[in-house]
């Protein structure tokens, strides 16, 4: 079985209907890609990891920015990968419920998702809460730090999925891939958040990592109050 693999392996190469180190940049943009077709990348350093399947950013891009990850699914393929490992992978391109993804189950024989070594998860890539929501499709399956102060708003529903609203008035809804949502309540604070950016169907949430969220003491606005209003009080 190994033998046939690798001779299947080689005769798409051969053949071109592989595409190969095709960079998750471009992966993103569909270049050279069509939906369903067969592609292999350059490594890739994972960034989470999900039941079936993990999110991985370019290995060979030194500080991530927009375009820059991309989700890989594993469907019932086993596998064993934590944040920092390093893969080469190779499976099928497909836009699946509008999020651009890597499948390696669809790939069969192909498909592959090789251990290479393991590294630092890097940095997250610093956006704010609007620019997110003016363009989201650029951030989709990037680590992502939020640093607006933001203020739950609902509680969360039976997706697991919870609104906040942002200091500038920016809504965004997060979601609970890791983060557990027993400690979210309403009315709760949080300084910034950090997870991934994530998209179903056009929807898309912010998906906090475990020790993503901080909950703090909101701030209340100071109401200005005259020094005979105040003398008064005293009186």
């Amino acid at each position: 079985m190994k033998k046939l693999v690798i001779a299947i392996f080689v005769l798409l190469l051969a053949s071109g209907a592989l595409a190969q180190n095709t960079p998750v940049y471009d992966i993103q943009h569909g270049i050279g890609l069509t939906d369903g077709g067969s592609l292999c990348t350059p490594r890739g350093i994972v960034t989470a990891v999900l039941p079936d399947g993990f999110f991985v950013a370019d290995y060979y891009v030194t500080t991530p920015a927009a375009w820059d990850g991309i989700y890989v699914h594993m469907g019932t393929v086993a596998f064993d990968l934590v944040p920092g490992d390093i893969v080469a992978l190779c499976g099928v391109y497909e836009e699946h419920n509008g999020l651009t993804r890597i499948n390696v189950e669809f790939a069969g024989l192909y498909g592959s998702a090789l251990y290479m070594g393991s590294t630092a998860v890097p940095a997250p890539t610093i956006v704010t809460a609007a620019d997110l929501t003016a363009d989201p499709e650029p951030w989709e399956s990037c680590v992502i730090l939020i640093q607006d102060g933001m203020q739950v708003t609902s509680l969360p529903n039976g997706n697991g999925q919870w609104t906040t609203l942002c200091e500038d008035g920016t809504p965004l809804l997060l979601d609970d891939f890791w983060y557990d949502t027993g400690q979210v309540m309403m009315g709760q604070c949080y300084n910034n958040a950090l997870g991934i950016w994530y998209e179903v169907n056009g929807t898309y949430m912010h998906h906090p990592y475990v020790d993503g969220l901080s909950p703090v003491n909101c701030t209340v606005p100071n109401d200005t109050i005259s020094f005979s209003t105040v003398k008064a009080l005293y009186r």
